[in-house]
Formats: C-alpha cells, structure tokens, sequence
C-alpha cells in the first residue's frame, strides 16, 4: 500500500521541504523561532510569487466596542476587472502566525481591491479575538464603502486555513451579529473544526505536512480558555447555518482537514446556501502556496479566480 508521502503530486512534494518539517516543529514549544521562518518564508515567496500594480496602505480600523483598533494593509490596484468589489483578506497560519502584509493577496488584485486584517493572534489572545477585529473590518467597510468606491453588495470574505477558520467564524457571527451583508466567504481549506475525528483528521501525514499533532497544539493555544470551543473559534461547531453568505469551500485530498471542510460545505448546500466546493487531488494543506507553479496548484488557482468571477458577475 502506497504511503500518503507517496500519493503527493511530485510537483508539490518538491517545495515541501525538511526546513518546512522544522518550522511546523516550533509551533507551540517556540513561536517566536515559529513566526521568524514564518517571516523568512514569506520573503522567499514574495520573489516568486505575481507583482502588484497598485498602491498598498498600512491603516486602522476602529475595533467593535470594548475591543482595541485594528491594524489592516490595503491593496489597491491600478487596475481591476471589479474595481466596486473588495475583498477582506483574513491570513492564514494556523491562527498563530502570519501578517497582514501578505504577498499571497497578489491573486486577487487583479480582480478587486484587498483589505487584509491584521488579526489578533493566539497564543497571546485566544479565540474570539480574532473574528471580532475581523467583524470590525467588515463593519467599516461596509460603513465607508461610498467614499471608497466600493459597492456594499460586493464585499467578499476569505482566508486560508486559519485565516479561513477565522473568516468562517466572522461570518457567523457577522450573521449574529446582524452585521452588513457578505456576498460570498471564500474558505480555502479552512480550519473549522478543533476535534479532527473524521479519517481525514487521522491521515499519516509527512512532518513537512500539516500534521494532527501540530494541528492539535495550535487549537489548543487558539480556542477559549474555558468550557467548549465557540462556533466562532471552530465553526465545524455551528449548531445552525443557515442565513450565511455562499461560499467557496476548498480542499487537497492529503489535507488534514479535508473531511471537516467538505462537511460543512454539505451541511450548507443542505441549509440551502449555494456553494463552490472542490478539492483537488495529490494535494496536501497549504499546496498552492507553498507549491504555486505546480501544475495542480495552477487549476485550484485558475478555479478560485473563476468563481470569483462568476459570483462578481452575477
């Protein structure tokens, strides 16, 4: 029987370095060496990764009451093909690392502006920290959409595995909240569920992989301190999903998460929520960005870029 090591696209398996394997290694015992090579990466990507045309703004948004400001990098492009729509950017990094100023937003420029919310991060400040700095992004910017040029019907939310658990945490609670309307949260491999107890969640993984060890640290710095994770820390956890955005929700087939995510993509088309759902194969966490040029990383790229499209368009 083949291995999970085996089964990985070969195109993707060569950027998954050992130095990848060590970096994973640091999350919990050592975050400050965690966030350093997190930062080293992002550097090394930034060389390989698209250019942007435009203008990037370091600003603060107004934190909802009770809470502080929240520190946001705004992307503006020269030219877009939605130049009313925005996306709010919610970085990924397992809810523990990471930076607003994230080359990976390149992506989407070309199609609409970016606001990246610079998040409170765990282990420092747990659960719901982190969606609620991303809520008052929203909020402000569906507060300030005319001056901005920006259409209050376009405003997408999306992230990244952490960043997507975040971004599907804030539209729950944006939903509670009875916050601005979101036309589509594009979760791409989110991290929804702090229990992995699906196969998916017992995968043998490579160390240089996202693993369920390493997972399970993470979640464990990043859900409240007391009782059971909120949905809004793990929104796998939602009793009810009705009255969300549609959604994009994306999976490799060797991701940890891969189970959980389509779940919750078929707990919404049951809720009646139209959703883009796909997962790709070969494909581990994290695969289109740390392996962007791989030729299974150029679909899943191709197919983000075209929902967005179709949903912009509609």
């Amino acid at each position: 029987m083949a291995s999970i090591e085996d089964l990985i696209d070969p195109d993707v398996r060569v950027n998954f370095t050992p130095e990848r394997g060590e970096q994973l290694a640091m999350i919990g015992p050592d975050m400050t060496a965690a966030r350093a090579r997190w930062a080293e990466l992002l550097v090394a990507w930034r060389l390989i990764l698209p250019g942007f045309d435009g203008r990037e703004e370091a600003s603060t948004v107004p934190g909802l009451a009770g809470n502080p400001d929240v520190p946001v990098h705004i992307y503006t492009p020269d030219r877009a093909e939605f130049p009313d729509a925005v996306m709010i950017w919610v970085h990924g990094g397992g809810y523990v690392m990471g930076t607003a100023d994230d080359p990976f937003v390149f992506r989407y420029t070309p199609l609409m502006k970016v606001i990246s919310v610079d998040y409170r991060m765990a282990p420092e400040h747990r659960s719901p920290a982190a969606v609620l700095d991303t809520c008052a992004v929203i909020e402000w910017v569906a507060a300030n959409a005319g001056p901005m040029g920006i259409d209050p019907a376009k405003i997408i939310l999306g992230g990244p595995s952490g960043g997507g658990g975040v971004a599907a945490g804030a539209a729950l609670m944006n939903r509670d909240r009875g916050g601005p309307a979101l036309l589509y949260q594009m979760l791409i491999y989110p991290m929804i569920d702090d229990r992995h107890h699906t196969p998916s969640g017992h995968l043998d993984l490579p160390a240089y992989c996202w693993t369920r060890e390493v997972s399970l640290r993470a979640w464990s710095m990043y859900v409240e301190a007391e009782g059971e994770p909120s949905c809004y820390a793990a929104a796998a956890r939602a009793e009810d999903v009705t009255g969300l955005p549609s959604a994009y929700i994306m999976a490799g087939d060797l991701d940890l998460f891969r189970d959980e995510d389509v779940a919750y993509a078929n707990r919404l088309i049951g809720a009646g929520i139209r959703v883009d759902l796909a997962v790709f194969p070969g494909a581990p966490h994290g695969f289109d960005l740390v392996a962007p040029e791989a030729p299974v990383s150029r679909r899943a790229i191709a197919h983000q870029l075209d929902c967005l499209r179709q949903v912009l368009s509609r």
